[in-house]
Formats: structure tokens, sequence, C-alpha cells
């Protein structure tokens, strides 16, 4: 029977390692936990200042307010803007949206919730 050569072992014991340390980084870290929710509605209401809105998911359904600053959007099928979202004038409403929501827990003190990190405009 062969013996593996030295270097074969370390590069074995490395990947290994690499392994362990992503598994363990999984289980005690928030980084494998993250799930972008996709969310479909018609919007209540946008906020004076167009940095937040209410969203019903169903029709008759109950609202869910969401603040919208910071994130990515586009029209329907479009490209991706960082800017504000045209489709949303202050205090307007019943535009039909579609909203990437990551669900942040609670830290450092900071109260965690919903994230809105990508909307589209449907409408």
């Amino acid at each position: 029977m062969r013996k593996m050569s030295t270097k074969l072992e370390l590069f074995v014991l490395f990947v290994f390692g690499v392994a362990v340390g992503v598994a363990i980084t999984c289980v005690f870290g928030p980084f494998c936990d993250v799930h972008v929710h996709v969310l479909e509605g018609y919007i209540n209401a946008v906020n004076q200042d167009g940095t937040a809105i209410g969203l019903t998911i169903e029709p008759g359904g109950h609202e869910e307010a969401y603040i919208i600053t910071g994130a990515t959007w586009r029209e329907h099928g479009g490209p991706w803007y960082d800017s504000f979202p045209t489709c949303l004038e202050p205090l307007t409403s019943g535009q039909k949206v579609r909203l990437g929501v990551v669900y942040t827990a609670p830290t450092n003190g900071g109260p965690g919730g919903p994230v809105v990190v990508w909307m589209e405009c449907l409408d």
C-alpha cells in the first residue's frame, strides 16, 4: 500500500479545514440563513417623502408597511436603478409591485425586521 504524499495530505487537511469553517460559520453566523421572500401586491399608500409604502398582498388582506429607501428597483422587465422609483409618486396608491424582502434578526440593539432589497413596478 502506498503512502499519501505530504503535499496531498496537506491539501486534504486544508480542504477539510475550510469545509469545517464554512459549516461552523453557517451554524453560528447569519450568513446561511438569508432568504429573499418575494411579495407581490398593491400599494395602499406612498408616504409624503416617497420613502415608505403600505402594501396589501391579497385583495381584502391586511396592509403591511415597508421602508423602500435604498432598495434597487425597476419597471417591469426593464433595467435596475438605484434612484427613486418613478412608479411611486408621493401620496399615490393602487400601483402593483413585487418586492424582494429579507427578514433580519435583532442584533446589537438594532430592532431587526423586514428590509426591502429590491422592488419591481408591475403597472
